[in-house]
């Protein structure tokens, strides 16, 4: 569950409400509220899941994301972003101080985006690429330089799945049940299109912040999913 709220007070309401979810997302719009840090201990304390923390860092000296990486890995922050950039150098070097940081510690893991939802290849000088094949190629570039996952959505699940295999770590935006709006995803499935694809998360947030009945939605959704796992 996407926590793209701006206020603590309506993070803490919507945890409140999603006793039937247990792993949270907290990105940017988030990341200026109120006592973040309590928020972190309550989830991490009260639900099983997990939480993702989805900033997407930049590049930055290694001293910085040293320190970033070892306090995640203290709070059990189980996915972290890293921004991903055409010169490898950023890229590799944002990934080598992580993996130095997180040692032989499984958590965070480190997740990057090849293509966001919202774009095309085209935004990227590239309209003789297909989305797929240009997340797939990138994809491919960003794990060999040693993210540990990768965030894709569409047909492009699929084709990440089978061309890097079942360890390879698949989160899936731009997902949306039949009964909720596009909003501003160009590549979009629905939670059982995208589990049948080969997503291990799958991340969700207006259809269910939306939604007269949060959690009603949410448990609507997490249907969706063990009816697609089963």
């Amino acid at each position: 569950m996407a926590l793209d709220v701006r206020t603590h007070a309506e993070a803490e309401r919507l945890v409140d409400t999603l006793d039937n979810v247990s792993f949270f997302k907290i990105g940017l719009r988030l990341f200026l509220a109120g006592d973040l840090y309590g928020l972190l201990q309550r989830i991490r304390q009260e639900r099983s899941g997990g939480i993702f923390i989805d900033l997407k860092m930049a590049g930055d000296i290694s001293n910085t994301i040293t320190d970033f990486v070892d306090h995640a890995g203290e709070l059990g922050i189980k996915f972290i972003t890293l921004a991903e950039s055409r010169d490898d150098v950023f890229t590799r070097h944002s990934l080598a101080a992580g993996r130095r940081a997180r040692g032989a510690r499984q958590i965070p893991r480190f997740l990057m985006v090849p293509l966001l939802s919202s774009l095309t290849p085209a935004n990227f000088g590239r309209p003789d690429l297909s989305a797929t094949d240009y997340i797939v190629d990138r994809g491919g570039e960003m794990l060999e330089a040693g993210c540990d996952g990768l965030i894709v959505s569409g047909a492009a699940i699929g084709a990440c799945r089978a061309a890097f295999g079942p360890d390879v770590v698949l989160v899936s935006p731009g997902v949306r049940p039949a009964w909720a709006g596009a909003d501003d995803h160009q590549r979009l499935t629905t939670p059982a299109e995208a589990i049948g694809l080969g997503a291990d998360y799958l991340v969700v947030g207006r259809p269910i912040r939306k939604a007269a009945n949060p959690r009603a939605a949410a448990q609507r959704i997490v249907d969706e999913i063990d009816a697609a796992s089963g």
